[in-house]
């Protein structure tokens, strides 16, 4: 008894001297089992999104702020009223929150404390509290009723702090109360107008004029637009700042060596902030640096992640962490890593590997069981990811592994930090985005530090007509010698082998371990090393569709020759070729921010899709025959659908890399050559029936209409006509090819409707309705190329043929519409849920008639045309244009995938366009956000949505996909003070093509008037044919509509 006593006086004392004189600093709501102070108490959480809590940009401001301005529920991942969905993918919700606090003693700890009303409970649920960058996490059980977070003594500061909570593995939270407890002498501050969060000087340097400059990095976080005046030692900025979060590079005149600046900001005659700083001499900052890898990738797809990914890359070497479902890959918030595959392409993947120590664990594990198998948790904060460069820290083997990589070839680096067993692990079958099979597999060991193989992998179970097997060939090489080579088949392993294959097995010794693969084929292997602690081993490995012969001849060309096993030289070499390609657009702005945003999707524009012959120009076509480039400099590029194509990457690759174009066009020269048809979807170079219609031909009538023309245009002209007027066919390769519809589409005019269109075995499969849209569309585009090919008679005849899409449209509703095969409307439909149309609504594709926007107009009245656009807009504003729940319906302007990216730029056709200026503007600032979950949401589709990001940033679109005759670009909303791009000097001018925005800023969206080369517009677009040769163009923008601008 007396020792317990003892014992009950020492806790108390020990926690009287960690919390002393605790007291709470701030709290938000009653600490009374009861929700009703939040808002939407109690039972409004359908309301959280509209209601703009679903903003990761949105803050709560401490102090301020009462509990009517703070949601009731977090939800978690998995909650559908929050947005999680088959195409949105999961929602990751954050509640941030910003409190200024003085007298904080960094000393001492400090405790945020929640109090939960109720929990809709996941196994392995926990609610993340992250206090100014560093994470505390607390496991969450059914009946929990209050998380208590020790916040580590210097870690809040004075001032601003910036407090992110977010619900892991879970349905939702609902919150009793909040609050922060510390020292009674921290208190609590109005945040202010403009509060500045922090202020540092940059690790970097940055160009000014002739100079250069250290810059200092100033983050704010206003509520609305304003001027801070920065006095540097004795020179006063006057900065302009923005609404939101925004980070500006400030610059802080020339620097010779170390020197010391002293800063003052004020606004409104108040003094805000002042700090001194010693400045020093940096490296110089360069494009490709301002890339995040991470951004994109929560809920993101398989083709996106931080690796080091050469342009069209077709080793895509990354972290994998995820269990076998949709959008598998790599997600941000999963915590543990799988290892690193090479293969990251649509329907494809392949070697897997991971260091490892300790018992050997041969299946990978799951998402949150990762003790189950090999994989590791890892350290976030040690996870690093930059162009030509991936970093982490596995610390379930105290292991670091780097990662880089050339177009073919990689390169990786384990530091083993514990030496205990040793080994690398290469797993031939681990979970992706689609089921697949791992159906045959060899590797023989070459000597103690080579291997060799191949696998054959068999995808086929995606929802769309293809066959996707291919025999994956590689080369791994190591610079330390292995002890012994070891390996395993299901469920059996055998040591000390020379070669491994599913059959006719010899070993040493074989022992049975627990495998869950079923009835599937799984293999893999694991080499035993003898190391030291801190010694570290390299493996490059060289990978081809075409043979052993050619996976060793890319690693030899393209890594061991040229850069032996120089780690730091294969990173230089691949920040090298992006930073080259980055200099062909160049932004101008102030906004750190803004640079990151711009530069990301530039990035994400070039590297997801794939380039499949090797370095000697060799490839495996759609037969499986070995084939060759037969020009010099040419390439092949395969992918998932070019769907929706013509409003991205097709005028991207136009305007800025004209060489992608002149490739993707090479590629489908080549597979109408070699199998007689133009591809849909082609990853792996094979034909896939993924999407609809023929989305390649709109690119190759707009690369031609711009001057890429170094194909066989009257070959090309044969393959268009042959797939505008064939019908479908099972190609006997696999998949199928032509267009779906076409016996309907050719003899009455549209595509009915089917009952049976969603019946996998059906001939009407995929036969939507809103296929007549986009065969009236690409009949279009054919059309054109007719026509500058001087073909008249077969122009006329696909002209009138693009008129098919008004055969859907019923003027009574002003909304196409379904019909029955025998012409009949499908009575009681409505428009944003009338069945037949892939994945959209009637109301959606009534606006897709991108090469007649005036004929649609004239159809339904130019007033109605713009109101019902409008409406439809301000609706989904409040989703930030990417519908909630996949519920296309209730928002219909969803930017997140490709029915309707060209909704913005309708307004352009009216008397008004100025809606489009306000409108494009706000999905490039909603829409588009920076981090991990919010830089796209919807389907990113390989590059689609970055690439129209970067050409409406910068003010340009282009509404049939440039197939007209002579290309016109729209004129949008561009973003940057000055955008620079070097025309290619191949196909066009060769000179500097120059975007102004005058007075361009968040408010000022709105064009004033525009001059070309000094020449004021009177219309709204500019022809290709100009801005080809090089010039000026000259926006003037302001925060209000100009009806005159083009007058």
């Amino acid at each position: 008894m007396k020792r317990t006593i003892v014992q009950i006086i020492f806790f108390i004392y020990c926690i009287a001297n960690v919390y002393p004189q605790y007291s709470t600093i701030w709290q938000l709501g009653k600490t009374d089992n009861s929700s009703k102070e939040f808002a939407l108490a109690p039972d409004g959480k359908d309301r959280f999104i509209i209601s703009g809590f679903g903003d990761n940009k949105k803050y709560f401001y401490a102090g301020e702020h009462t509990p009517a301005d703070f949601p009731y529920i977090i939800p978690g991942p998995t909650a559908e009223w929050a947005g999680s969905s088959y195409w949105a993918g999961q929602c990751r919700i954050q509640l941030p929150i910003l409190i200024k606090l003085s007298d904080v003693n960094p000393l001492k700890k400090y405790q945020w404390n929640i109090f939960i009303e109720n929990v809709e409970y996941e196994d392995c649920m926990f609610l993340r509290v992250e206090v100014n960058g560093k994470n505390y996490d607390s496991p969450i059980k059914p009946d929990t009723k209050q998380l208590i977070y020790s916040i580590q003594p210097g870690i809040l500061k004075e001032g601003y702090n910036k407090i992110v909570m977010q619900l892991f593995n879970g349905k939702s939270l609902t919150f009793d109360a909040i609050c922060l407890n510390g020292p009674q002498e921290t208190q609590i501050n109005k945040i202010g107008d403009t509060p500045i969060i922090s202020m540092k000087m940059a690790d970097y340097e940055l160009e000014q004029g002739k100079t250069r400059t250290q810059p200092l990095l100033l983050k704010t976080i206003t509520k609305k637009s304003g001027t801070l005046k920065i006095q540097i030692n004795q020179k006063k900025i006057f900065k302009q700042v923005e609404e939101g979060e925004n980070i500006y590079e400030i610059p802080t005149g020339k620097l010779k060596d170390q020197s010391k600046i002293k800063v003052k900001i004020s606004t409104e005659g108040q003094t805000v902030a002042t700090q001194e700083f010693i400045r020093s001499n940096q490296q110089l900052r360069r494009s490709i640096d301002y890339v995040d890898q991470f951004a994109g990738s929560s809920g993101s797809r398989w083709m996106i992640g931080p690796g080091p990914w050469m342009p069209f890359g077709m080793v895509k070497l990354m972290p994998d962490n995820e269990d076998a479902h949709w959008k598998a890959g790599y997600e941000y918030n999963v915590e543990n890593i799988m290892g690193f595959s090479h293969i990251h392409e649509w329907t494809m993947t392949g070697l897997l590997m991971i260091p490892t120590t300790g018992d050997l664990k041969i299946q990978p594990g799951t998402e949150k069981q990762p003790d189950y198998g090999y994989r590791s948790r890892i350290n976030k904060k040690t996870e690093t990811a930059r162009i030509g460069y991936y970093s982490v820290n596995l610390t379930d083997y105290n292991i670091q592994a780097e990662l880089t990589a050339t177009t073919r070839s990689s390169l990786q680096r384990y530091t083993f930090n514990k030496a205990e067993q040793p080994r690398i692990l290469v797993d031939f079958f681990f979970p992706a985005e689609y089921d697949w099979n791992l159906d045959d597999i060899y590797v023989k060991k070459v000597s103690d530090t080579e291997i060799e193989g191949w696998t054959l992998n068999d995808c086929r179970s995606t929802g769309y007509h293809g066959v996707q097997r291919y025999k994956l060939h590689f080369v791994m090489q190591f610079d330390k010698p292995f002890k012994t080579m070891n390996g395993w088949i299901r469920n059996k392993v055998y040591s000390q082998i020379e070669q491994l294959h599913k059959s006719n097995m010899k070993s040493r010794q074989v022992f049975t371990v627990e495998n869950n693969s079923q009835d599937k084929l799984d293999a893999g292997i694991f080499l035993d090393f003898n190391l030291n602690t801190g010694d570290d081993v390299m493996v490059r490995t060289g990978i081809s569709l075409v043979s052993i012969d050619n996976a060793r001849l890319n690693l030899e060309e393209e890594i061991a020759r040229p850069f032996g096993w120089n780690f730091d030289k294969v990173v230089t070499n691949q920040q090298d070729t992006w930073e080259t390609l980055f200099q062909r657009v160049s932004i101008t702005t102030d906004n750190y921010l803004l640079k990151q945003k711009f530069y990301t999707n530039l990035y994400r524009s070039i590297s997801p899709r794939t380039i499949w012959n090797d370095v000697n120009g060799e490839w495996i076509d759609m037969n499986g025959n070995k084939a060759l480039i037969d020009k010099p400099g040419k390439s092949v590029y395969g992918g998932d659908s070019a769907w929706g194509m013509h409003w991205t990457l097709g005028p991207f690759y136009n305007l800025l890399y004209p060489e992608y174009m002149s490739n993707w066009i090479y590629t489908y020269e080549q597979f109408y050559r070699r199998g007689g048809w133009l591809p849909n979807g082609n990853p792996g170079m094979k034909y896939f029936r993924v999407m609809i219609g023929n989305p390649a031909l709109p690119l190759i009538v707009s690369g031609y209409q711009h001057g890429i023309r170094d194909f066989d245009s009257q070959l090309m002209y044969r393959a268009l006509i042959h797939q505008q007027t064939a019908t479908m066919i099972n190609y006997p390769g696999g998949g199928q090819v032509g267009n779906e519809s076409y016996p309907d589409y050719i003899t009455k005019g549209y595509v009915p409707l089917y009952d049976d269109a969603w019946d996998w075995n059906s001939p009407h499969y995929q036969s939507y309705v809103s296929n007549t849209m986009e065969y009236s569309y690409q009949d279009y585009c054919a059309a054109q190329y007719f026509d500058a090919l001087n073909k008249k008679d077969d122009f006329n005849t696909f002209m009138k043929r693009s008129d098919n899409w008004k055969n859907i449209f019923d003027p009574s509703t002003g909304y196409v519409r379904p019909r029955r095969p025998n012409g009949e409307w499908i009575e009681n439909t409505n428009p944003y849920h009338a069945p037949g149309f892939c994945e959209g609504s009637a109301w959606q594709f009534t606006w897709y008639v991108p090469h007649d926007v005036k004929g649609l107009i004239n159809l339904i009245g130019e007033r109605q045309f713009i109101d019902r656009l409008n409406a439809g807009f301000a609706t989904s504003e409040k989703v930030s244009f990417n519908a909630l729940g996949d519920n296309m319906g209730a928002y219909p302007i969803n930017h997140g995938n490709e029915t309707n990216m060209q909704a913005a730029y309708l307004f352009s056709y009216t008397s008004k366009p100025w809606h489009t200026q306000k409108w494009a503007r706000a999905i490039q600032e909603k829409y588009y956000g920076m981090g991990p979950r919010d830089a796209y949401p919807g389907d990113e589709d390989q590059g689609q949505m970055s690439s129209w990001y970067i050409l409406s940033s910068i003010g340009l679109f282009q509404m049939d996909g440039g197939c007209s005759k002579d290309p016109v670009w729209l004129l949008g909303s561009p973003r940057f003070d000055r955008v620079e791009i070097q025309l290619d000097n191949t196909y066009y001018s060769g000179k500097k093509l120059i975007i102004k925005a005058e007075n361009v800023s968040k408010d000022n969206c709105y064009i004033q008037y525009v001059r070309f080369n000094n020449k004021r517009l009177s219309n709204n677009y500019i022809e290709w044919s100009k801005l080809k040769k090089g010039g000026t163009l000259h926006f003037i923008m302001g925060d209000r509509p100009n009806p005159n601008a083009f007058k």
